[in-house]
């Protein structure tokens, strides 16, 4: 099921099914700012991840002693048991609360939510986990939008750019073959906190920019200052993912990191996860504001 929320300038769709956006758009010219599902590319558009990012060693985790399967990037994705509500015609929140079936996967008691609200011209998309066990719980939990990138005979895909607050130094980490976290380091070339996109930056699957030092991108064309801005103040890690060619770049802030090839299945030893103690909150928010 789509759900809409809108104000006086942009209109929103969601699915039901893992929360997912579907569509942002703004109201006066019609233009659309979320990439449309091709299933012979990619069959997502905006997944949440929770309470994993990425591929998990064995596909499963281990708390007190015990096994617990766990499919790449979590709980949330493709779940259709979140449940809605409409705060008001421009806010929205999915949530998912611990049942049966979550632990058998995530051996904790919790609740997810996810809030969307528009403000003026920004999307903002708020996660919020609580703790209701009687132990510290771990996660990680990230974005995973896909915006669009408008390809024709006249505009390629290396006429699009992401730029950084200020010149960085670029170096990525990558998957090995397993699809966890290798060792190897990919170095990225960008000028002056540009960095060009190209039918071939990501043949070698996601960059991820661990502890990047920004809070903010910016995705436009070369030939023009505005675009999308995606905020993602207190989230420590930035990766950048495309199918080869496609016309899409997904922008996605992590609080937590994917597997390495030598990480503890231990959910509590993931030392990039975050830790929330019993009967605490904690929210988390990204920001797209469209220019």
């Amino acid at each position: 099921m789509l759900h809409i929320i809108e104000n006086e300038k942009l209109i929103c769709t969601i699915e039901s099914s893992g929360a997912e956006i579907r569509s942002l758009k703004n109201k006066a010219t019609g233009e659309e700012y979320i990439w449309q599902i091709d299933k012979s590319i990619w069959g997502s558009s905006s997944p949440i991840l929770f309470p994993v990012i990425g591929k998990i060693k064995e596909d499963k985790v281990i708390y007190d002693g015990k096994e617990y399967a766990m499919p790449k990037h979590g709980i949330i994705r493709n779940n259709e048991l979140l449940s809605f509500k409409t705060y008001s015609i421009s806010k929205c929140s999915f949530t998912l609360n611990n049942s049966e079936e979550t632990l058998l996967q995530y051996p904790f008691k919790f609740s997810f939510s996810v809030d969307f609200t528009l403000i003026g011209n920004r999307l903002i998309m708020t996660y919020n986990v609580e703790n209701r066990d009687a132990a510290p719980i771990q996660f990680a939990c990230g974005g995973h939008t896909a915006y669009a990138c408008p390809l024709s005979d006249n505009i390629k895909l290396s006429d699009y750019v992401i730029e950084f607050p200020s010149p960085l130094p670029l170096a990525s980490s990558t998957l090995g073959a397993s699809g966890l976290l290798s060792l190897h380091k990919r170095k990225i070339a960008s000028t002056g906190g540009i960095l060009p996109l190209s039918d071939t930056l990501f043949n070698e699957d996601a960059l991820i920019f661990p502890n990047i030092a920004c809070d903010w991108v910016r995705l436009h064309k070369k030939k023009e200052k505005k675009g999308i801005i995606v905020r993602f103040k207190d989230y420590p890690h930035l990766a950048l993912w495309s199918k080869p060619s496609a016309d899409y770049i997904c922008i996605e802030p992590w609080l937590g990191l994917p597997d390495q090839e030598d990480e503890s299945l231990d959910i509590m030893q993931k030392k990039t996860y975050k830790t929330v103690e019993p009967d605490t909150k904690f929210s988390i928010a990204i920001e797209t504001e469209i220019e």
